[in-house]
């Protein structure tokens, strides 16, 4: 597969005026989310791994308590590429399509 260019980063500050729910730290994007328990937090991570593998693109994900955090660069590029851009977007859909009222 080939993989997509490194993006601008006016692209990439764009982006984030849409997402405010993710930042870019350490050149990476990243998004945390609180959940109620932690089962939820683990059923989040399970219902991102179609998403994963589709975009042939796996974060970084940390699993706490109530928390997870996601962190995504394109690891051949060293950078941010579209393909960030894409899971994050459907990331934020499956949150918000299975989980709305369990994670903020």
């Amino acid at each position: 597969m080939n993989r997509p260019e490194s993006l601008e980063d006016g692209v990439v500050v764009e982006w984030q005026e849409g997402h405010r729910e993710w930042h870019v730290e350490d050149g990476h994007l990243v998004r945390e989310i609180v959940t109620t328990d932690y089962p939820t937090a683990v059923r989040i991570v399970d219902a991102q791994v179609e998403l994963c593998e589709r975009l042939d693109h796996h974060p970084i994900v940390t699993i706490g308590y109530r928390t997870l955090r996601f962190e995504l660069w394109t690891h051949d590029r060293d950078g941010l590429t579209t393909l960030d851009l894409s899971f994050a977007d459907g990331l934020d859909e499956i949150v918000r399509r299975q989980f709305g009222d369990l994670a903020d």
